[in-house]
This record gives structure tokens, sequence and C-alpha cells, in this order.
């Protein structure tokens, strides 16, 4: 019955169109007919009557044409009909269709992974209600704990009590939620098992925390405010992720009891499962606990002082209110609650009392760590796929008018048969289009495997239940996105097909349809090529200045020794572990690693080189007091005896932390080069004291200094700071009372040609006590890497794009050069005939081709230079003109070169001149 019914249609269909077209021509007849009868009472003979009505009215055919064109939805009707013919045509050339599909699919895969990380980082939104609508505090973002009553440039951070305060006295918010402005660590255990606690992140959040973003709870119920009061029952909610990577989706986790840092919570529900936090991190939070069960937590912390600043602010403004208004309020409610607590401030911090302020920025995507820390990177990687992506335009382009050339005869036939231009130019863009479509769509595949790749080593520690919340798969402004380049690539690189198409003169082209005519769009072609060449010198000296920087950051001198070394990260205060019990833990933790065979030393420290970590204070020296300005701030750490011969410091002068600094003995530091010569000058500084304040400038005695070491991981191509350290044993927690202040890091030294096993380890430190978590283990060297991730992913990156831009360069300068070469066959065989050998003919087609080579250095060495500049402040200890990795960059253009030109040009000097003048 459905073939009856398609059949009936297409009869229908075919009787209609006979009607139109009988009817068409029944009124040509008639019109013609009344032309002849006016020639006849002319005087004309019937057979010219006929002919000059013929003259008169036109090509019967062409106005049939127009006819037929206009009849229906003429521009619809056209588009299909070119598009067969594409297909057609591409079909007819399956080599050249699936090298062309394969060159754009890599150009448009790789743009479009890189959006795909452009769009998470930078442009895209919370997942929350009305993003729009929130707004952040601080112009940037800041990170960990800040004291006093000023902050340089403006209140980024707040303390509780100011978080209260502002809340309270800020009308222009409807929600005004807080949180960490750091990463928190939760030691977890749930209620009922043996196992030992595993680490998750997580973070305190206001009781208003959900309700500010406009989110309800997956399943359970989300925190409120009730849950934040002080003596309320402890509350917690986990991630979604967590729940169904985790617990397998297990709904009787809701209601459930795990013990959090060794303290039972309640999980009351679980979060929606696209939101993973305030923050887009790359370890998302697991737990959000209410930001007044802190102190239940971290019973020995002190973050609820009035002037220890930890909280980042969000908050979602009132209807009808506006930021200016509501900036100004919050400046106005900051400057009374610094007043209200003008007794407690110091000399310092009344003085800067009148530079406090504060901003707001628009907080839809929230705290944008990242986006500030990968903003340039990302900016850089997408300027280098659009150089990639002109250089496959070209390429392709290069190809199409190739195309175009090989066609110059049937295009031409086309036009002395009356074929319009127009025409002929939709369906060399038709064509592009469809190629770059069809491009397009491969390069999602491709796009997708290299977003996960790019994943993959930008952000290495994300396995496992830990991973950064940006999706490799495509979302719909990712495959919008894919789908206009696709588009404005096909166009790109078909205009000039397209361009070429309307040159043609008919009587030109069917005389030279046989012969060789070289000279024919050769001007578009090698301009294209010389664009590829220019472009591709750009990403070779990139990828160079930047592999070169990465070398220098790897390889400098660390002031410390990284192999045989492994790293135990460890936290006490998660297994709730508090001030009393410390040193006897550290002391059982050292003895039982020390005891394995495989062991050489072992030290424990706050933290170790490159860990990221790194606490600071203002120093005063010999009763100088301190200004408290940037200029007398040291950083330091501590560690326990024999830390510097385990992690390979020298120590210089004096000696290092030994046994005898007991807790009874005075207070001892060992300093660095740098804060020997920052604090005391030319004088020897063993024997002499320092603080970390004005009352307490004798607070320790210097016995050593040791080799200069780079610690801090943030900056790592940053000179080194002033630095000492202090002994375990000395510390007093009752003053530090923080529980972030506990060693977490141990170094073990393994003896020469042994192989510690990561199992070993594990026992060791389990059989001192089972419910210690171990954050993670891994060699210092791995550490020291991590530090270099964002680098090293940019260099190989770029590199994988030089190198691409390089070999598409090359297959254009081959292609245009056998084309060329082949163009002039009859030309060598001339030559040779006069006497030319082979080796002549190879020159002369080289020649060619290194010329435009040579064109493309002139543009490209200064495009290079412009490149090296952007790139000045990225590069590590080596200035952005580096002659060496330029001229590298030419050798290595000029060796494709050659490869590229070399092969078509042996091949035309082995034609037999006979041969050659056969092909006239």
């Amino acid at each position: 019955m459905r073939t009856l019914r398609r059949l009936f249609r297409r009869l229908s269909s075919w009787a209609t169109t006979r009607h139109d077209e009988e009817r068409l021509q029944a009124e040509i007849e008639e019109h013609l007919a009344l032309q002849t009868e006016a020639n006849l009472r002319a005087g004309l003979p019937p057979a010219e009557a006929r002919r000059q009505a013929l003259l008169k009215f036109g090509g019967v055919e062409t106005t049939k044409e127009s006819y037929r064109e206009q009849r229906g939805l003429p521009f619809l009707e056209t588009l299909l009909q070119d598009t067969r013919l594409a297909i057609r045509r591409l079909r007819m050339t399956p080599a050249f269709t699936v090298a062309t599909v394969l060159t754009l699919a890599l150009g448009i895969g790789a743009t479009t992974s890189i959006f795909t990380l452009v769009h998470a980082v930078l442009l895209k939104s919370l997942p929350v209600a009305n993003p729009a609508e929130l707004y952040r505090l601080g112009k940037e973002s800041h990170c960990c704990y800040l004291g006093g009553y000023s902050q340089d440039g403006e209140f980024s951070l707040v303390s509780y009590d100011l978080y209260r305060y502002l809340r309270d006295n800020t009308k222009g918010f409807s929600e005004l939620a807080a949180f960490p402005s750091s990463q928190l660590l939760f030691g977890v255990r749930r209620s009922g098992t043996a196992q030992a606690a595993q680490t998750y992140p997580g973070e305190f959040v206001s009781g208003n925390y959900f309700t500010m973003f406009g989110l309800g709870a997956y399943c359970g119920r989300v925190l409120t405010n009730a849950d934040d009061q002080p003596g309320a029952p402890p509350a917690a909610v986990m991630s979604y992720r967590l729940w169904q990577q985790r617990y397998g989706s297990d709904l009787s986790v809701v209601g459930s009891v795990f013990y959090i840092d060794d303290r039972p919570f309640t999980v009351v529900g679980v979060t929606p499962p696209d939101f993973y936090g305030d923050t887009l991190r790359s370890s998302p939070p697991d737990f959000f606990l209410p930001l007044n069960s802190q102190p239940f937590v971290e019973a020995d912390a002190d973050v609820y002082k009035y002037d220890t600043h930890w909280l980042g602010l969000i908050g979602r403004i009132r209807a009808g209110a506006s930021r200016a208004s509501t900036e100004s309020e919050m400046r106005v409610a900051l400057k009374q609650w610094l007043l209200s607590h003008w007794g407690e401030m110091s000399a310092s911090d009344r003085s800067k009392f009148p530079a406090q302020t504060l901003f707001l920025s628009p907080g839809g995507a929230g705290i944008t760590s990242m986006r500030e820390k990968y903003q340039h990177w990302l900016q850089v990687l997408m300027m280098i796929t659009g150089f990639v992506l002109l250089i496959v335009c070209a390429n392709v382009a290069s190809l199409m008018l190739v195309r175009g050339m090989e066609r110059r005869w049937q295009t031409a036939l086309s036009m002395a048969l009356g074929a319009r231009a127009s025409r002929l130019v939709s369906q060399s863009l038709v064509e592009s289009v469809l190629l770059s479509l069809f491009g397009g769509v491969a390069g999602l595949g491709i796009a997708f495997a290299g977003t996960r790749l790019i994943l993959h080593f930008a952000f290495p520690q994300s396995s496992g239940l830990a991973g950064v919340p940006i999706s490799a798969s495509p979302s719909i402004s990712v495959l919008l996105f894919a789908f206009v380049t696709s588009l404005l690539t096909g166009i790109g690189f078909g205009i000039a097909p397209a361009w070429m198409a309307t040159r043609v003169d008919p009587i030109e082209a069917l005389r030279g349809a046989k012969r060789a005519t070289p000279r024919a769009g050769s001007l578009s072609r090698q301009t294209l090529v010389v664009l590829q060449a220019a472009f591709s010198l750009v990403l070779l000296s990139a990828a160079g200045l930047l592999t070169t920087s990465l070398q220098r950051l790897e390889n400098q001198n660390f002031g410390f020794e990284q192999d045989g070394r492994l790293v135990v990260s460890i936290n006490p205060r998660l297994a709730g572990y508090r001030a009393g019990r410390l040193s006897l833990l550290y002391s059982r933790i050292h003895d039982s690693l020390a005891a394995l065979p495989a062991v050489s030393s072992v030290a424990l420290s706050l933290y170790t080189p490159q860990s990221g970590g790194g606490w600071g204070s203002g120093v005063s020296v010999d009763g100088r007091r301190a200004s408290g300005s940037e200029g007398d701030f040291a950083t330091w750490n501590r560690v326990t005896p024999g830390y510097f011969e385990v992690i390979g410091t020298p120590v210089v002068k004096g000696r290092g932390i030994s046994a005898q600094d007991t807790a009874t003995a005075r207070g001892v530091a060992v300093i660095n080069e740098t804060f020997a010569r920052k604090f005391f000058r030319n004088e020897d500084p063993v024997g002499k004291h320092f603080g970390r304040g004005a009352e307490t400038s004798r607070e320790f005695e210097v016995v050593g200094v040791v080799k200069d070491a780079h610690y801090r991981g943030d900056n790592p191509d940053q000179p080194v700071d002033p630095f000492f350290f202090l002994p375990e044993a000395q510390a007093d927690y009752t003053k530090t009372n923080l529980g972030s202040l506990f060693l977490k890091d141990i170094v073990i030294l393994t003896r020469p040609g042994a192989n510690l096993s990561i199992v070993a380890v594990r026992q060791a430190i389990s059989s001192v006590d089972p419910g210690l978590p171990i954050v993670s283990i891994h060699t210092l060297r791995e550490q020291v890497a991590g530090q270099f991730t964002q680098q090293r992913l940019i260099a190989r990156l770029t590199s994988f794009f030089g190198i691409l831009s390089l070999v598409l360069a090359s297959i254009g300068l081959y292609g245009i050069t056998a084309y060329n070469a082949g163009r002039r066959t009859s030309e060598v065989g001339v030559r040779m005939a006069l006497g030319a050998d082979r080796g002549d003919v190879v020159r002369l087609i080289v020649g060619g081709a290194f010329g435009l080579i040579l064109f493309g250095l002139l543009i490209g060495v200064p495009l290079t230079l412009a490149a090296g500049r952007f790139l000045g402040s990225q590069l590590y200890g080596m200035s952005p003109y580096n002659p060496v990795v330029l001229l590298g960059s030419v050798m290595a253009l000029g060796l494709a070169a050659l490869i590229a030109s070399f092969i078509p040009a042996l091949r035309t000097s082995l034609i037999s001149p006979v041969d050659a003048l056969r092909t006239e």
C-alpha cells in the first residue's frame, strides 16, 4: 500500500509537471505566432517572418529554464541540485575527498577541543538558577588565610564575624553565602564499617548556601539555616558524583551516619548531578558541612577569631538593586565593622584604614581561580589553533584550486553553452561547504578524543573518584561552535576556487584544454603556500620557545635532591589527632618506616619542596621592630631532625635541626642563604636572634645556614624567598592552634639500588595506626614535575600543532610542486632536448619551491618575533628573540620543503624528452 501511494504521488507530480510544460510551450508558441503574423503583415516571407520572431523573442530554452527556476522554491531547488552534483563529484574522486576531509578534521577537531576547554573554564556559568544575578566578593581570587584588619588592594576574604555583619547590613543581596577560600580534605568513614578513613575534598558552607544558588537536593534535602546553628545536630550533604561512583546510588546513604574527621555526621541529602560547588576545581567537594560545624570538626582551630579572614562570599542580588549600589552599601558596612574593632587594631592597620575597600564581581561562573590560572594559556592555545586552522584552509584551498584548474575545460564548456557564472560559483561553494561539514563531523570525534587527552595531561591527579568537572562530550555550545567553524572554513577555502571559476575565458580555455598552462592560477596557489610556510614558522618557533623554557624550568638547580626520595602525605587531624598526641605519633611513624630494609633515613615536615604549601610571617631581628611590610616577610617550615640530610639540601654554615633541639631546649632556627643576606647582610648569622614579632625579636637563635632551595610550587621560576626552619619538637600548638600546622609530609630516602614498595610503606604506617589516612604517595621527582603540568601541557600541544602545521605545509608545497612540474612537462622536454641534464631539472623545480619558502620566511620572521614578544612573560630564563630557536625552526621548515619538493622534481627529471614533447 505504501509503495502504491508513493507511485501515485510520483505519477501526480509527473502529470503536473508535464501539464505545466505543455502550457508554457503553448504560451511561447502563441507569442511567436502573433509576432510572426505581425512580420507577415510587414511584407516578410513566411520563413523570414518566423526567424525574426524567434530572434526578437530570444532563446526559447533559456526562457523555459528561467520559468522553471521561478516555479516552486527556486533557491532550495537550485541548492538541492548543486548539492547532488557536489556529492556526485566527491564520490567520483574518493582519494581527494578522503584526504581533504581528514585534513579538515584535524584542523576543526583541534580547534573544537581547545574551545571545549575555553568554554568550560572561561565562558561557562555555574549550573545554578539565574547565574547572572550572582556577584562575588573580590576582583581576583585569593586563597587561604589573611590576618589583621587590613588587606592590600581590596578586602577579598572575610572573617566569620565580618561575614555575618555584611550579611545582616547589606540589603542589596537577597542572600549572601559564605564558604572557605581554600580546598579542604576530610577523613571520611561510614559508620558500621571497619575500613580506615578515606580522604575526600569538602567544604564548610553557610546554611543559606544552597538556597542562595537556588538548588534543591537530588534526593533527601539540602542544608538549611537551621543546620548552621551552634549546637545543631551535625548534618552533611554528599555530592552526586561520590554517591553514584562510590556508593552505587544507594538510597540508604541518605540518613546514614558518616564519621568525618572522627566526628559523626548524618548525610541528609545528595546534590544535583551537575553541581560542583562554588569554584571550578580539579577535585570538586564531595561533602558539604554547615559552617558552624567547623569548630566541632576542627576543635583546635582558631579561624573564628575576628581578625582571621578565611571565607569567600557569593550573593544573589535583590530584584531592583544594582551592583554599584550594593557595592557602596557593603563598603560602608566594612568601614563600620572596622571602626567597631578600632581598639584591637595595630598601628599599621589603623594607618591603612582609609584605603580599605571592597569590590563586587560577576559571580555567575563562581570563584574563578582556575579561570585566572588558565586564561592566558587558553588564549594562547586558541591563537595557535587559529593558525593551524588557517594553514588547513590554505592547504585545502590549494587543493581546490588545482582541482578547479583541472576542470577548466569542463567549466569553459559549461559557460560556452550558456551556464551563468553565479551557478558555477554556487556549485564550487556548495562542494567546499560539504567538504567542511564532513570534516566537521569527523573533527568532533577528534575533538572528543583530544579533549580527554588534554584533560588527562592538564589534571593528572583527576583519576578514580576525583575528577575535574569538565566533560569531554560536546555540549550544545561546542556543537554550535563546530558547525559555525566548519561553515566558515568551507566558505573560507572555497572563495578562491569559486572566484577562479568566474575568471575562465571559454575560448582561451577550450584552446588550451590540452596544453600546458603553468601560469594559470599559479599566483593564488603560490600565495597560499607562502602563507602556510609563514604560519608554520610561527608555530614551530613558539613550540621551540616553550619547550626550551620548560626544559630550563625542569633542569634548574632546585637546591635539593630528587632521586631516591619518596614523599608520603598524611593528615593526622583527619584521624582525630590533637596537639598532645602528635610528638608520639611522629616518633612511631619515623621508627616504623626507618625499620624497613630498603629505607636509609626518614624525616617529617610541615610541607616538602614544590608541594604547594607555604606559611609565612613577619620578621624582627635582634630588637629591630618589624614594619609588617613585604620587605620584613619570610616563609617558614617545621621539620624533624635529619630533614636536610634526607631532602638533600646541604648545610653551608653551622648545623641543621638535630635531636638536641627538644621542647625544653632554647628556641632555634635554621635559615637559608637568602634570609641571611636579607636580614643579617654581611654579618655572620650563626648565634644571632630573630622572631616573628616586635615583642619576640629574640624568639629563635640561628644555629645554621642551608643552601637556597625552591619550595614554592606556584612560582617555580621566581627567586627563592627568605626561609627559616623550626624544630618540630619545639612547636607550641597552644599558640599556633591550627590543625593545618600539623606535620603532613614524610620524606623517605631509600638505600642505593634498593626497591621500596608502596605496599610496604602503607603497611608500616598502618602498623602505627590503621585509621590514619594516607592522602598520597609519590616520588619527590613526580612532585616537582607536577608543578609544571600547565607548562608541559602547553609545550606539548604547541609542539603537536607546530609539527602538524609543518606536515600540512609540506603537503601543500608537495601538491603545488607536483602540479606545476606536471604542467611544465613539455618545457622540461624542450630543456632536456637542448642539453639540460637531470640535475638542472631538479634545481629548476626545487629552486621554484624554495623561492616560495623564502617569501614565507620574509612574512613569517616578523610574525615569529611578535609571537615571541607575546610569550615573553611565560618564558623562563631566556629571551623571546632566541636566535637558536628561530634558526632551528627555519632549518626544520627548509628540510621539510626540500623533501616535499625533491620528490616531484626527481620524478619529473626521469621523464624522457621524447615522451615529454609528445604530451604537448
